[in-house]
């Protein structure tokens, strides 16, 4: 004989949190699964219904994962822009193309559900940007002297393409070492003063 489930009383923030926390583990475990908001919701232990209250469509959904992924990803990325005191823009990029890889391969299906899927129609906003990241980091780079005079947003979708493709390679088993040193060589060589 099953157990009767006790309601939980959440905030609306935290139920729609807690319906994105769900949805994670369900995309990195099981890319995106065939019935999507039962299995959301069942991975939450709430209500099928409760998933249409916080999300109109799966796509919805999926740009809150999308978004959430680049809050956390980009958290440190932002602390250092923030801040007025130079830094080492080229050892900043280094250093963000193996956390980069990392966190692509980390993902897991989630990535592909997520950051390949025709599903998420809406383009990122600034914010939540990969792009818009690294053409921050490279406008830093040039005003402080440490990236050569280059066009910000054109140099950070170059540099995202290859990052993405690099991402992509080791995560189909290619080696990492080789990937992002190879990358780092190609910064250097681009981006040098």
């Amino acid at each position: 004989m099953s157990r009767p489930r006790t309601r939980r009383r959440l905030s609306p923030d935290e139920r729609r949190t807690e319906l994105i926390d769900a949805a994670i583990r369900v995309l990195r475990e099981q890319g995106e699964p065939a019935n999507r908001a039962a299995a959301v919701t069942a991975e939450a232990g709430t209500a099928k219904g409760t998933f249409y209250v916080y999300f109109p469509s799966w796509e919805d959904l999926l740009a809150a994962v999308r978004d959430r992924l680049m809050d956390d990803y980009s958290a440190p990325l932002r602390e250092r822009l923030a801040a007025e005191a130079p830094q080492d823009w080229r050892a900043v990029l280094d250093g963000e193309i193996d956390r980069f890889v990392d966190f692509t391969v980390g993902c897991g299906r989630l990535h592909d559900a997520v950051f390949h899927s025709s599903a998420v129609s809406a383009p990122a906003d600034g914010e939540h940007s990969a792009t818009g990241l690294l053409a921050r980091i490279i406008r830093r780079g040039v005003e402080e002297g440490a990236l050569r005079q280059v066009d910000p947003d054109v140099a950070a979708g170059l540099l995202f393409a290859a990052l993405h493709a690099a991402a992509d390679a080791v995560a189909a088993g290619g080696d990492r070492t080789h990937w992002c040193e190879g990358l780092r060589e190609l910064t250097a060589n681009w981006l040098a003063p």
